[in-house]
């Protein structure tokens, strides 16, 4: 069975409330569905925790997920407004197409703040050396985790919006109603933060 993964890398902008906020959602919208965080902390309070085993700095901690099968990944940033268990019964590799339909090598790159596969390609995790960052930094090639594992799988993926279409958006370029979206899952990639839009279908972050 599938189960909902998130990172966190400490010591950047998101913390273990950031985890616990988007648990909560989680468990209101896909109750029994297990919950992981891979992270450095060594425990987030009503989380269950699995340990980053590198020292991949800040989005490139993503690769390590490809050491687990049966993976439903969301990024800390995403709000679920219904029920996403008929998203986790899908074979094969699944990730969102970029909102902006920007492009790479002549077609639409991935983007990895919403990703699931049963078996893992775990070539991605295997290959990966932190020297490759530098190549996804530069400017004509600035797609970071999600331009490496795009060119990894040869643009090979399918897309999350194509499957259930209009249930997926980004809050900044879906054609949604900001105010009441219809939608299952909103996308945050970027500025503005979910918890900084002050709309009444976003949960409150609660810090300790």
């Amino acid at each position: 069975m599938k189960r909902i993964f998130t990172v966190l890398r400490s010591g950047g902008e998101y913390t273990a409330d950031h985890v616990r906020w988007l648990k909560s959602q989680c468990d209101e919208h896909a109750s029994g569905v297990d919950f992981i965080c891979l992270t450095d902390l060594l425990e987030i309070q009503g989380v269950e925790t699995h340990p980053l085993i590198h020292h991949w700095e800040g989005w490139w901690s993503k690769i390590e997920l490809f050491r687990y099968d049966d993976v439903f990944y969301l990024d800390l940033d995403t709000v679920i407004l219904n029920d996403i268990r008929y998203m986790l019964n899908l074979d094969g590799f699944y990730a969102l197409r970029n909102f902006g339909n920007f492009e790479l090598k002549g077609s639409v790159v991935m983007g990895s703040g919403l990703m699931t596969w049963s078996r893992s390609p775990r070539y991605i995790y295997d290959r990966f050396e932190p020297s490759v960052t530098r190549k996804y930094s530069r400017h004509q090639n600035r797609w970071g985790d999600q331009g490496y594992i795009y060119d990894c799988l040869n643009g090979d993926y399918e897309s999350l919006q194509d499957m259930f279409p209009n249930r997926i958006h980004s809050y900044k370029w879906g054609l949604i109603d900001q105010d009441k979206p219809d939608a299952d899952i909103i996308c945050f990639h970027g500025r503005p933060r979910p918890w900084d839009v002050k709309k009444s279908w976003v949960p409150a972050l609660k810090k300790t």
